[in-house]
């Protein structure tokens, strides 16, 4: 396994100095992917790098692509650098790095699997983004007629590079806020393998937050609406995939 961490990043700077430091302990080459971050916050994110001697690969969009747009970026490009694996961590501290061999080693024994992290939330978490999560969950189990996806809103995954890109290939997956949730739904239609691992996360107190309570809110919810026709049209093979697992 050719293992990189993933870092989608928008003007975190603040945080990623933070972040830096335990990611460099890791010992894994990371791709960061900057989605047009305002140019002194860009500019103080390559002397960061600069100063800690990273050979981090950094990759720059031109204009904001959402969140979504950053990750995709990220997985392509490091594919075609011959990765095998890209674990994905959030540039805003919430992620636990003591983590990340937690996630190698159940890349090494599930290599054809997406590992996904499973929250502990402490007390940081406030309730309506608790109820928010689960309301989420919920629409997710309805739109893959299961209950194997156990969260679909954490960013910390370790993706398996051959079959996400293929599946971004050809799928139309949303670029910004909805993208986490809908790669795992069209990742378990195409059948891909999904694990989960437990993982701390915590929101820290200030914590810049690049959610648009509208604008994004609108657009997970055409997602959602989309998903849920994709599932009607995908109905038989969902349903004789659920009667094998129970044979099984």
């Amino acid at each position: 396994m050719k293992i990189c961490v993933l870092i989608p990043h928008y003007d975190h700077v603040g945080q990623f100095r933070d972040l830096l430091p335990r990611l460099l302990g890791t010992e894994y080459p990371f791709v960061i992917v900057d989605d047009a971050s305002p140019e002194a916050a860009f500019e103080e994110l390559q002397q960061l790098l600069d100063e800690s001697r990273s050979d981090a690969t950094v990759i720059r969009h031109a204009d904001n692509r959402g969140k979504g747009g950053a990750v995709t970026t990220g997985l392509l490009a490091a594919y075609e650098a011959g990765y095998t694996h890209a674990l994905q961590i959030d540039a805003d501290g919430q992620h636990d790095v003591a983590h990340v061999a937690d996630f190698c080693r159940a890349g090494e024994a599930y290599p054809g699997t997406l590992i996904c992290g499973e929250p502990v939330f402490d007390e940081s978490i406030s309730k309506l983004r608790y109820y928010g999560r689960y309301l989420t969950h919920s629409l997710v189990w309805l739109e893959t007629l299961s209950t194997e996806i156990r969260d679909a809103m954490c960013g910390f995954r370790l993706y398996p590079l051959e079959p996400v890109v293929q599946l971004l290939q050809h799928a139309n997956i949303g670029s910004r806020m909805a993208f986490d949730p809908e790669v795992l739904v069209r990742a378990s239609w195409a059948g891909i393998p999904i694990r989960f691992i437990p993982v701390r996360v915590r929101y820290p107190e200030g914590g810049a937050s690049h959610f648009r309570y509208f604008r994004d809110n609108v657009q997970i919810s055409w997602m959602h609406t989309r998903l849920i026709f994709g599932m009607l049209v995908r109905l038989p093979s969902l349903l004789a995939r659920r009667v094998r697992r129970r044979r099984t």
